[in-house]
């Protein structure tokens, strides 16, 4: 049998190589693979197709070059590639005979599965032969920017008879056996080059072997196919057409309804006969109906064809079922047998003479055809030859019905917009997935088969045919056994031709092989996975997958083409800037791919063919596992049943991989020898290093890369294309980066770009962000030969001196360039800006050029090539931003201009603007002029229109006239869908109305500072008025003057696609409609309105403020739309008093806060009416909730207790300072409660009103309790009641000394404490202001109890903490009498440890710290598992000791210690975070620059500090600590004059803070000298300034921070505007919270698409 010829074929592993290889890439060698006994082939009952002869091509095309032919002649290896290239087209003309015959022969079905198997082993070992060839050009210095798989795509075509075929396979197989005769390998041996030790010879030898095996057995196993097929030849062969074989499955539809009823495609078909009605054209019109394969487009047009509204519409009906074979006279025919009764057609052959009959018999006749199911997009021809004859009718109103799966045929043959069928909405497919499951059975009621069917149908996502054949499915036996079995199996159970499964695989077997591949490999991913377009297209690319057509185009280019094709097909779907793929669409990809990919998800247990290739890993369900228990060996046991990973080539693990599966994680990077493709982006992977190959990787996926010894090891993976560790990913840039000469792709923070050394080698990168420098391997000359580059960034170009080293770059020859950006730092901006000019010169760019952005250049007028007409002629969008001093922007002529923005151009004075697209003005205090074209010519294209912050500018060519304005304003403006003015008091020349309304695609309109007085808007998505003193009328918001007034329709249909609302200081706007206008609202912001309150609503969130408020009902909130709100909070509401009953529309809402509303629902103070229409007397029902906080609030205990016993699902209940509830208790509500009238509520007893009754149906539900700040709140229930909360696992008692007493017990006069009265299921307890009567705490039964909080217990005298093992986070603060902390030693899991010391306890320590020195730590005070430390009240003599056994402390803070005079830290070795704080007589800080692993430090109101920090830095070592920082958080700013801040190399994140302190309040600014300072500081990305009260600005050159990503500002309320010299252009998030509203107003000017503005937790853009 074949599979014997295996022990034969085994190798013994290869020689290391050489020593100055690294010893991670040895050599390997593995069997060729070969079907096992007892394995089911899976091509067993499929039919052979191209797809193992496009393998062949593709092998060909990647390594079998001129190129590799050399390079093997040199190393004495040729004759070997000669053979092995001779066998696979041997091979690949035996695959020729196979191709289109169905597999049903077990012999032959395996003997292709091994073929394919054996042709991957020939792609592996040229693979490595093509490594070993980089290597060696790389270290000789020969590089070659590509691989030899850099190749055109070939195209792989079979000889159509079998007799040539077979007599072409003999020809080979003559030629081979004299290839592998003993006299041929002598001749071999003589021919054999003399010097051939460029390859050592144990590599040689090893791959020559390796060969020679792979050549026998592709030899055998091709005479064996070739055996089989001559055995059979008189057989009838299938065709090898893809599309014949597609026909002779396809499915034949008819016009006769086989649905007993039509579900949820109403709307659809009405809408489809309106447009049939309508039809009044002369011309024949076409409408597509376009949908998945499955989704119900021939039902539909059923539906549509057999209704009686057209009966009478048309002369004629015909419905032609079109399938797959687009065969124009047969489709005539077809045509014909619905118009001619007497079938004159008959005898005829010829199309003409068909098609003369057709337009005869169907002259002035209006007809309705439907061409169900067509395919063909390609033969436009054929399709303009099918309606001709249907065309020449003279009737008016003839329609083309057409159904495909294809927007391509849409696109072909529409001359209407298509129809797209998505699933069934969720109601009417429930109702027909019941008709097809239960169909008469009785038992579709019952709730265990209504449980699984929901599940199931909501798997299917709205699919009909998939409900058809899963319900059928399920139909045979209505059992929970069966439905379980099907819920769990459906996906394998679709057997019959017109299941959903079979159904979609006829779109799959359409494909080109090509498209196969790339679409099956996709079911590696998860479901629902949002697929990143790149990232996929990338994947594609290492596999091999993607065939250049055209050496013009990238290869990326191409698999885009791909996957749109795909999209276009249907088999994924574009979602914004992601993909995505339908379920069931990924259940095909699945089946299709069973055979080389597999995904093991979690702990489920399935099958993995031995031939599978490519793995995925979805960690999941590991993860859950928090403790790690056995995660590692769970996964381990389900990875033994992979037999291939020596073979695979692809390997991806989706989630957080828990690093409790790196060891798991290692074991499969050591077996899997040819990864093309590892992606694990949740886990460090640096410890792989040693285990992974190099030979094949051509993608890496790992955002945590630590290990400096993988790092290095990734320079010599010389096949690499793309290396990504993540847009912020900081990877240390190991030497010899340059090695990857294949690199494509390197998405990592640009400071690794910055820095590989002679980035110049790597010429296969298509995106750079290049920063230049005065060194010889990081000059702009490094560029010159990078021409393949697509997106190319240069900064800091102030380091190039003149016009021809900046043409050294030879950004000229980059015809691939499509995005430029050029940077000058700003500090530079004034120097020699003559120079600045002739660099901008030297850097004209190639003439294909789509997108050029220059920031920061010095020079006045524009380069010579930018005023050209002929250099950028394909430029569609120009940036232009700091460039201070350019003061002369000459006419744009740029033919191909699409979008201008100018930011800061602060000189420039006047512009003259083509039409574009988008134009943007940002920040140009001085332009007076923006004059183009009037009237359309400027404006017919413009779809965003942004002025911003430009005082001067008072002549504008679109507002110069508000007569022509407002009368051509549709006309003008088709496009326009973004309108944003603002801090131009100019612009209009005082127009009191700004008239844009009839702006119909109109969608975003932002105007600030201005001083119109009424506003006419169209339906908008979002609007923001801000700053707008005398603004009176917005339409759609308020009641407008008559002419405002649309001459039909509601106004309110105006707000309906609303989605974003701001409205601020505009004090004269009158808004009479409640809020929020739509339902559709994701974001609302209403501040300093007058007859409004003030209101948020971010992401669900709807939080309300007012002062004037009474009752909140439908005059100010709009119930219908706030249905969707997850979260309300009612704040700062002094007078409110009740709420009205339409608060039970709020079905969604799950978090509800109210608080600081003193006297809500006091029904002493509320009249008969309120008590009528609120909620006070009939409790709020609100059934989705899940959290309740009320904060200082006069709720009575029985309107808390009415609501609660509404809310099931309750998990979070947070009550502090309600005095009105002074009674706990638990048990059921009165059985009145919840329907009281007025009468009963009055004659509620007290206690009644002041009592909290907790429903026992909380006791499953309730997780977390705080009680807060209730003094006098008392326990009236039964001690053991409380215990009862077995859900409860957080409980916070603050403030509640009468409630404390009795559920934590108190100590007796014995000293015993009670337990047992809190729920065993606490993790979290926290317990403030503890009774006096507790002097001893030691909980028993608490044994998941995690973290540990007691606060302020003057009385406290004793802690036990033995049997707390679970303990992972302890503070004990506010304890003065606390002399005994006992236990400590054995909480084995302890993390964190918070600490206020005082005198007793100090002593106490200090003795047990002696005992453990002088017992040789024997007896440890603290657990080895402490990792943080926060400490108050340390003293000199506790430290002295404690902290010398701190070696292994991560996290240490020393706090509010004011007798504290000295720190000696010389122990902490292990410290990365360090924080001092409120330490006034700190006098020294001992061993500081022992802490070399620091990486944060906060020091805040210790006056000495900063100058101990000095002091530390004049000691040996300091250096190295401060150039290690990453965070430094100080309230003081005299530390930037320090020198030691010079040193701050690796500072990324710098806060100032004041905290309350004193230094807070005196910071008014920064000196000069300490701006200079922070300009030192490149490396800064975050900036944060906060709790600065009298701080009054900004410092002024922070737009010189040229890393700066991130500013934020926090309660800094008397700064009101940014720098004047602007911000940072690298600056990408900024946040302002608690600030001035002219702060605010400024951020909201500077917000654009690369910098995101958040305002109070809001963003604005």
């Amino acid at each position: 049998m074949l599979w014997a010829l295996a022990p034969h074929a085994r190798l013994s592993s290869s020689p290391s190589r050489s020593a100055n290889r690294p010893a991670f890439a040895l050599a390997f060698t593995e069997l060729p693979y070969v079907c096992r006994p007892g394995e089911m082939s899976g091509l067993l009952g499929t039919v052979v197709d191209a797809a193992i002869g496009w393998l062949v091509q593709s092998i060909f095309d990647s390594f079998f070059t001129g190129r590799m032919e050399a390079w093997t002649h040199e190393i004495g290896l040729a004759e070997d590639v000669e053979k092995l290239k001779l066998q696979m087209r041997y091979v690949q003309m035996v695959l020729a005979a196979a191709e289109g015959r169905r597999i049903e022969n077990m012999h032959l079905a395996q003997s292709l599965d091994d073929l394919r198997g054996l042709l991957y082993d020939s792609e592996d070992v040229m693979d490595e032969l093509d490594y070993y060839r980089l290597e060696q050009q790389i270290t000789e210095g020969k590089v070659c920017s590509a691989s030899t798989g850099t190749k055109p795509e070939g195209n792989y075509v079979f000889s159509s008879t079998l007799s040539s075929v077979v007599k072409l396979v003999h020809n080979a197989t003559s030629q081979i056996t004299d290839w592998i005769s003993p006299g041929r390998k002598r001749k071999r041996e003589e021919e054999e080059p003399a010097h051939c030790n460029t390859l050592p010879f144990e590599i040689k030898d090893s791959i020559s072997k390796r060969i020679r095996v792979i050549v026998n057995l592709l030899h055998s196993n091709g005479n064996s196919v070739q055996g089989v097929l001559q055995l059979e030849i008189l057989r009838p062969i299938a065709t090898s057409s893809k599309s014949q074989n597609i026909a002779r499955n396809a499915r034949m539809t008819t016009s006769f309804p086989i649905e007993p009823r039509v579900y949820g495609r109403d709307a659809e078909r009405d809408n489809i006969i309106d447009l049939l009605r309508n039809g009044k054209s002369s011309d024949l019109n076409v409408l597509p109906v376009v949908g998945i394969g499955g989704i119900g487009k021939t039902t539909l047009a059923r539906y549509v064809y057999h209704d009686k509204r057209i009966k009478g519409l048309f002369d004629l009906q015909m419905w032609v079922c079109v399938s797959t074979s687009f065969d124009v006279a047969g489709l005539t025919l077809e045509i014909l047998e619905h118009v001619c009764e007497d079938r004159p057609y008959e005898k005829k052959s010829s199309l003409n003479k068909l098609q003369e009959i057709l337009s005869e018999n169907i002259r002035n006749k209006r007809f309705l055809l439907v061409l169900d199911d067509m395919w063909e997009d390609k033969d436009r021809s054929g399709w303009i030859k099918l309606l001709a004859p249907l065309k020449s009718n003279q009737a008016n109103g003839c329609m083309v019905l057409a159904t495909t799966r294809t927007k391509s045929v849409a696109k072909m043959i529409g001359t209407m917009d298509e129809i797209t069928l998505t699933g069934l909405d969720e109601k009417e497919f429930w109702l027909f997935f019941k008709a097809c499951a239960f169909r008469n059975d009785n038992r579709e009621h019952h709730p265990s088969f209504q449980s699984i069917g929901k599940q199931i149908a909501k798997a299917l996502k709205g699919c009909p045919l998939a409900a058809r054949s899963v319900g059928a499915l399920l139909s045979t036996d209505v059992s929970y056994q069966h439905w379980t079995a099907v819920q769990d199996k459906w996906k394998s159970l679709q057997e019959y031709d017109d299941d959903i499964l079979p159904i979609l695989k006829l779109s799959y077997e359409y494909l080109p092989v090509h498209l196969q591949r790339c679409f099956s490999y996709c079911s590696l991913f998860p479901e629902d996975y949002q697929f990143n377009g790149k990232e996929l297209v990338h994947a594609w690319i290492s596999q091999n997958f993607v065939q250049r057509k055209d050496p013009t185009i990238r290869l990326e280019e191409t698999g885009h083409a791909y996957l749109e094709r795909l999209v276009d097909l249907g088999f994924f779907q574009k979602d914004g800037s992601h993909y995505i793929m339908h379920d069931l669409m990924h259940v095909l990809a699945g089946t299709v791919s069973a055979n080389e990919c597999a995904t093991i998800d979690g702990l489920k247990s399935e099958s993995i063919q031995a031939t599978v290739r490519h793995l995925s890993i979805i960690t999941t369900d590991f993860e859950e596992d928090e403790h790690g228990n056995n995660s590692s060996e769970k996964l381990d046991k389900i990875l033994q049943k992979v037999s291939s990973w020596h073979k695979l080539r692809t390997l991806m693990l989706f989630g957080q991989s828990s690093i409790h599966l790196l060891g798991s994680l290692s074991t499969l990077c050591e077996r899997a020898k040819c990864l093309r493709f590892l992606s694990v982006s949740g886990a460090d992977i640096g410890s792989t290093n040693s285990l992974l190959n190099l030979f094949h990787l051509r993608y890496i996926m790992a955002y945590r890369v630590n290990n400096p010894a993988f790092r290095q090891a990734l320079t010599s993976c010389y096949h690499l294309q793309v290396l990504d560790v993540g847009i912020s990913g900081n990877l240390d840039v190991p030497a010899d980066m340059n090695n990857l000469v294949n690199l494509r792709h390197l998405i990592a923070h640009e400071k690794v770009h910055h820095a590989i050394d002679s980035v110049g080698n790597m010429t296969s990168l298509q995106e750079l962000k290049f920063k230049v420098q005065n060194v010889g391997s990081f000059q702009i000359g490094q560029l010159q030969s990078m021409n393949k580059l697509v997106f190319l960034a240069i900064s800091q170009l102030e380091n190039a001196k003149t016009k021809e080293e900046a043409r050294g770059a030879r950004l000229i020859d980059k015809g691939y360039l499509d995005k430029l950006s050029l940077s000058w730092e700003n500090s530079s901006m004034n120097l020699q800006p003559e120079a600045a000019k002739d660099v901008l010169d030297g850097l004209q760019p190639h003439q294909n050029l789509k997108h050029l952005e220059i920031t920061g250049y010095g020079g006045v007028t524009s380069p010579t090539w930018l005023s050209s007409t002929f250099s950028v002629t394909s430029l569609q969008i120009l940036h232009l931003e700091n460039c201070r001093e350019w003061k002369i922007l000459r006419s744009i002529q740029m033919p191909s201009l699409r979008k201008l923005t100018l930011i800061g151009m602060l000189n420039i004075m006047e512009i003259s603007v083509p039409s574009l697209e988008e134009l943007i003005l940002i920040d140009m205090p001085k332009l007076e002029k923006c004059i183009g074209s009037y009237g359309m010519e400027l404006t017919s294209h413009l779809r965003v229109l942004m002025i911003k912050n430009c005082p001067q500018l008072n002549e504008f060519t679109l507002f110069r006239s508000y007569s022509s304005f407002e009368a051509e304003q549709k006309s003008w403006f088709p496009s326009l869908s973004k309108l944003s003015i603002g801090q131009c008091p100019h612009i209009m020349n005082n127009w009191e109305i700004l008239p844009l309304r009839e702006m119909e695609a109109l969608k975003e309109l932002e105007l600030m500072d201005l001083h119109v007085v009424r506003v006419s808007v169209p339906s908008l998505e979002k609007l923001v008025l801000a700053k707008m003193p005398s603004l009176e009328f917005c339409s759609s918001l308020t009641s407008p003057p008559l002419q405002f007034l649309p001459s039909q329709g509601d106004p309110k249909e105006w707000t309906s696609d609303l989605r974003r609302l701001t409205i601020h200081k505009c004090p004269r706007l009158i808004v009479l409609h409640p809020l929020p206008p739509s339902a559709l609202i994701s974001e609302l912001s209403i501040r300093e309105v007058s007859t409004l309150p003030t209101m948020r609503i971010n992401w669900r969130r709807f939080t309300i403020e007012s002062n004037q408020l009474c009752v909140l009902d439908d005059s100010i909130l709009a119930f219908d739309n706030l249905r969707g709100i997850a979260s309300l909070e009612i704040k700062n509401c002094q007078n409110l008093v009740s709420l009205s009953r339409e608060f039970n529309q709020l079905f969604a809402l799950e978090y509800l806060s109210i608080h600081d509303c003193p006297i809500f629902t006091k029904s002493n103070i509320m009249s008969e009416i309120d008590q009528e229409n609120s909620t006070s007397a009939c409790s709020l029902v609100l059934p989705s909730l899940k959290s309740v906080n009320i904060k200082t609030c006069g709720v009575t205990g029985r309107w808390l207790t009415q609501m609660v016993s509404h809310s099931q699902s309750l998990e979070n209940l947070q009550l502090r300072d309600c005095p009105q509830i002074k009674f706990l208790s638990i048990g059921q509500p009165r059985e009145t409660e919840g329907t009281s009238s007025l009468a009963s509520a009055v004659m509620t007893s007290a206690q009644d009103e002041q009592e909290l009754k907790l429903p026992y149906d909380l006791v499953c539900s309730l997780k977390k309790l705080w009680i807060q700040e209730s003094w006098d709140l008392e326990f009236c229930g039964g001690k053991r009641d409380f215990a009862g909360f077995t859900s409860l696992t957080e409980l916070v008692l603050q403030g509640c000394p009468k409630l404390v007493s009795l559920l934590v017990g108190e100590t007796k006069d014995d000293g015993a404490m009670e337990v047992g009265l809190l729920p065993p299921s606490l993790e979290d307890l926290t317990i403030t202001s503890l009774p006096e009567n507790l002097h001893s705490f030691a909980p028993q039964g608490l044994l998941h109890l995690k973290k540990l909080s007691l606060r302020d217990g003057p009385c406290l005298r004793s802690v036990q903490l033995h049997s707390c093992t679970a303990l992972k986070q302890l503070e004990i603060t506010g304890c003065v009498g606390l002399a005994v902390l006992e236990g400590l030693q054995f909480l084995s899991s302890l993390q964190s440890l918070a600490m206020e010391m005082n005198p007793e306890l100090s002593c106490a320590w200090v003795l047990k710290l002696q005992e453990q020195e002088q017992c040789g730590n024997q007896i440890q005070l603290l657990p080895p598992s402490l990792e943080e430390l926060y400490i108050w009240n340390l003293t000199d003599r506790v430290q002295s000791h404690l902290l010398s056994c701190l070696s292994a402390m991560a996290s240490l803070a020393i706090q509010r210690s004011p007798e504290l005079t000295s720190l000696q830290l010389g122990c902490c070795t292990a410290v990365k975070e360090l924080e001092i704080g409120d330490c006034d007589s700190l006098l020294s800080i001992e061993g500081l620059q022992f802490c070399v692993n620091l990486t944060s430090l906060k020091v805040f109101n210790s006056p000495g500090l900063v100058s101990l920090l000095e002091l530390v830095s004049q000691q040996q070592g300091a250096s190295e600590i401060w150039s290690g920082l990453e965070t430094l958080e100080i309230d003081d700013a005299s530390v930037l004059s320090m020198p030691f801040c010079k040193q701050l190399t690796s500072l990324t994140h710098l806060e100032f803070s004041s905290r309350g302190g004193k230094l807070g309040e005196s910071l008014v600014s920064l000196t000069g000298e300490q701006e200079r300072a922070l300009q030192l500081l490149t490396s800064l990305q975050k900036l944060q300034f906060s709790w600065y009260i009298n701080l009054l600005s900004l410092p002024a050159n922070l737009h010189s921070l040229a890393s700066l990503e991130r500013l934020s500002i926090y309660r800094c309320q008397r700064i009101t505007r940014l720098p004047d010299m602007g911000l940072p252009t690298s600056l990408r998030s900024l946040e302002l919270s608690n600030c001035s509203e002219e702060l605010g107003m400024h951020c909201r000017i500077v917000a654009t698409e690369k910098l995101r503005v958040m305002i109070d937790r809001q963003y604005v853009n």
